[in-house]
């Protein structure tokens, strides 16, 4: 009896999760019987005391009946659980992922294969419902992933268990799957018996149903990504553009922003609307790793960072500037009025400046006297005079000789550092 289609491991080198139970006793025997090369890996949880040892003795003997490599893991769950506030199950699970992971790149193992069934899956689908799953939730079990793959997936435990009867396989019970402590068992004792009286094929429908749901997803994120490449305008530096009129115009609002933003950590839907619709210029929305702001017409995008201050030590020859930004910078002999500026190149009587010199990015107060002007100028009026976006305001540098700012970097020089006819030493910088 042929369980499931095998073929597309035919190739693969696989990590196999064993706990001597039945799912993954079959799936273990049907990778074996296809002559697909297996390692098994067993975690012994040390819950239920002779009942975890009597397991890993069972898959021992199991793993030298197959003739196949067995890894075998002791934790002490308990103390684990205490010391990271996990409960049982949580910690149970966060251990033996982390250690089949590790065991798949230590012996070489393309995935790691999970004994994973249609009943689970239909087990994962109610819990989510119950929780008020949005659509990722509704799809249950993923078949694979980029490290673990799920054969039995789309096969009923009624498929497993007479695959076990015509191969003439033994396994563990676990005591504690006859328990209605946890909610999978709840369901899987009271709620799917109950499902299958509805329609004697209630499985079978639902796992085409998941098929549809997993077709209407992937139709959704076509059309988002779409949308966003629409909509979402890469600016210089980490900032992304995003018109406000397009997004308005959308139908589904509350679910377009949620695709949109919730990649970003954003998921306050309230929030999104407020900030796209009622929020003024300037006003804006953190996530732990994103910021999100109002400018004008547009939403700017862009990842959280800490901003520094780098100084800058000038010595003799050329010195280059690569973090955050690249600066060359040298000591010039060219003509004393013929230099040739550029907003990128700028040429600065050397013996005007305070060393060493500094990168930063605006403060409060700050000012300085734009070559070609006569007096200061406030800096947040320099930026409201040019059209900065709120963004580019705070990632403008500013080149600075103590606390007098000498140049808007790649903008405007400051008058005071101008070279004149009695200039004697010129500094020559330019940002690449």
């Amino acid at each position: 009896m042929k369980l499931t289609d095998l073929s597309s491991l035919k190739d693969k080198r696989l990590l196999v999760a064993i706990s001597g139970g039945i799912d993954s006793v079959v799936l273990a025997h049907a990778l074996h019987a296809e002559g697909i090369e297996i390692v098994l890996a067993h975690c012994n949880f040390h819950l239920r005391g002779e009942e975890s040892d009597g397991d890993e003795a069972f898959v021992r003997q199991f793993a030298t009946e197959l003739g196949v490599p067995l890894l075998v893991k002791q934790f002490d769950t308990k103390a684990y659980a205490q010391t990271h506030k996990l409960n049982t199950q949580l910690a149970a699970r966060e251990l033996r992922y982390h250690w089949f992971e590790a065991m798949r790149k230590a012996h070489h193992c393309d995935k790691i294969a999970t004994a994973h069934h249609a009943n689970d899956n239909l087990e994962t689908f109610i819990i989510n419902l119950s929780r008020g799953s949005g659509l990722e939730g509704l799809l249950g079990i993923p078949e694979e992933s980029p490290t673990i793959v799920r054969p039995l997936l789309h096969c009923s435990r009624e498929e497993i268990h007479a695959y076990s009867l015509n191969n003439h396989l033994s396994w563990r019970e676990d005591s504690s799957n006859a328990t209605d402590k946890y909610t999978r068992n709840k369901i899987r004792h009271n709620i799917t018996p109950l499902l299958e009286e509805l329609h004697p094929n209630f499985l079978g429908n639902f796992n085409k149903t998941q098929v549809y749901l997993h077709q209407t997803v992937h139709f959704i994120d076509t059309q988002i990504a779409a949308l966003k490449e629409h909509c979402f305008k890469p600016l210089e530096g980490s900032i992304t553009e995003i018109d406000i009129a397009t997004l308005k115009a959308l139908p589904e609002l509350d679910f377009v922003l949620h695709k949109l933003f919730y990649p970003y950590g954003f998921n306050n839907i309230k929030d999104l609307k407020q900030l796209l619709l009622e929020a003024e210029t300037g006003k804006q929305l953190h996530s732990r790793t994103h910021r999100l702001l109002k400018n004008r017409n547009h939403l700017l995008l862009e990842a959280q960072k800490q901003l520094s201050d780098v100084e800058i030590l000038i010595e003799e020859g050329v010195t280059h500037i690569t973090t955050p930004i690249e600066l060359h910078i040298e000591h010039t002999t060219e003509a004393r009025l013929s230099p040739t500026p550029s907003p990128d190149t700028i040429f600065i009587d050397a013996d005007k400046l305070t060393y060493p010199l500094t990168l930063r990015h605006r403060r409060e107060g700050d000012f300085f006297y734009p070559e070609g002007m006569h007096g200061k100028k406030k800096l947040s009026k320099y930026f409201k005079d040019e059209k900065y976006a709120q963004f580019e305001k705070e990632q403008q540098w500013l080149l600075c000789s103590g606390e007098a700012i000498v140049w808007v970097v790649g903008k405007r020089l400051d008058g005071r550092v101008s070279i004149t006819s009695a200039t004697e030493h010129i500094l020559k910088i330019h940002k690449a």
